[in-house]
């Protein structure tokens, strides 16, 4: 194995056997998904701040003990870094960078080269303590062998500093959970999570911001700024836009609500006006209603031309045209049924103490979706109209964030 510890401050010779100096840096470009080959060895003389850039063609033999060149160093034709280029000490080493795989963010402390195709490349990033006491010449410490190294494929990582761009995340990346890619964010630094959330689209950058944790949101909405924010609430459920609402300054809240079009500041605003630990401030207005006269047909294709908003789609709640709650009908009865009968042939008259009212207290909340084993359940107001539903998710976070 050859690593680029390794190989700093080592002399390099050119084939006279003369000094032309030693090794201080490496110049590559990336390219997505392979390997990065090597375009230029960054040489330094002694007492010298200047760098000559030798191009890989000229080197004959690349070795920790000595690096030797093909020609006459009079011979050889100096190259420059092109934009777009990346320097492996400057740029890469001790940086964070996301570990796609694992789903996870970690330091760089060495890069492993080898040969591919004939070309020199780097092929992967030592993120283990082994990489650090190579860089730090302490190898002898571990006397044990204790410490091997922990190499992440240099295709299977994003790199994190810059301005990252849609065009230039890895689709491994952008394949991840929601979850794992919250996970990530909160592990970079503010300034480097909120260009991943900018570099993503704006329905999986709402996916993202609904798993993080409460104080990380407040952050990254106020290093993402009202206009990028109100991208993303657009795309988020009501219920995570009006929790996200109240946590931050009531200046910056207005400037985002200002932002907020139609049915969904309509929605968030309604949300807003209940307290937090009661089912109003619980439950969630993104749901499918249609009414009892209508085909299981109509009903389905009411599904289709919204759940692309919806976080999930378990039952379809029925209304008359008051908005009274007639019940609900699960999305598996209504796959099953003939197109051609009517929603309330299907309805599911609900227990009349299986639903929630706006004004429950949390504690009613869990009682009542306990004790008759709910997953989701219709908030009515005092007159029987249907004003959302929460669901056990939405209880769960409530009582554990974490989670």
């Amino acid at each position: 194995m050859l690593y680029l510890s390794q190989l700093l401050k080592t002399k390099i010779r050119d084939s006279s056997e003369k000094v032309v100096g030693v090794l201080v840096d490496i110049v590559i470009k990336p390219r997505e998904g392979q390997y990065a080959p090597l375009l230029f060895l960054g040489a330094r003389k002694k007492f010298s701040r200047q760098i000559l850039y030798i191009p890989l063609s000229a080197v004959a033999a690349l070795a920790a003990s000595e690096i030797t060149l093909r020609l006459r160093a009079a011979n050889i034709s100096p190259g420059a870094p092109k934009e777009g280029s990346v320097w492996l000490v400057k740029d890469i080493f001790d940086e964070q960078i996301v570990d796609v795989e694992g789903a996870r963010v970690v330091r760089v402390n060495d890069l492993k080269l080898g040969l591919v195709e004939d070309a020199w490349c780097v092929i992967g990033i030592d993120v283990g303590l082994s990489g650090l006491l190579r860089r730090l010449r302490a190898s002898w410490l571990d006397v044990f062998h204790l410490f091997e190294p922990s190499l992440i494929d240099w295709r299977k990582a994003q790199r994190v500093k810059g301005a990252l761009r849609v065009d230039s995340l890895s689709d491994d990346l952008i394949r991840l959970h929601p979850a794992d890619l919250a996970n990530i964010i909160e592990d970079l630094s503010t300034k480097h999570g909120a260009r991943l959330v900018r570099s993503l689209g704006d329905t999986v950058a709402a996916q993202v911001l609904e798993e993080l944790e409460p104080r990380f949101q407040k952050i990254l909405v106020d290093r993402l700024g009202p206009e990028k924010t109100s991208h993303i609430l657009e795309k988020m459920s009501t219920d995570e836009v009006a929790d996200l609402i109240q946590m931050i300054p009531p200046k910056e809240a207005e400037e985002i609500l200002a932002k907020l079009h139609g049915r969904k500041l309509t929605s968030v605003e309604q949300l807003l006006r209940y307290e937090d630990n009661t089912a109003g401030g619980l439950m969630t207005t993104d749901l499918i209603r249609v009414k009892p006269s209508w085909t299981i047909q109509q009903a389905l294709e009411e599904i289709r031309k919204h759940s692309d908003s919806m976080r999930s789609v378990l039952y379809i709640y029925v209304v008359d045209d008051a908005e009274v709650f007639q019940g609900a009908v699960s999305l598996r009865r209504l796959v099953f049924a003939d197109p051609r009968q009517k929603v309330s042939e299907l309805l599911i008259k609900d227990h009349p103490y299986a639903v929630l009212r706006v004004h429950y207290s949390i504690r009613d909340v869990v009682r009542i979706m306990t004790k008759y084993d709910l997953y989701t359940a219709a908030v009515l107001d005092r007159d029987n109209k249907l004003l959302g539903m929460v669901t056990i998710d939405d209880v769960m976070r409530h009582l554990h964030p974490q989670a």
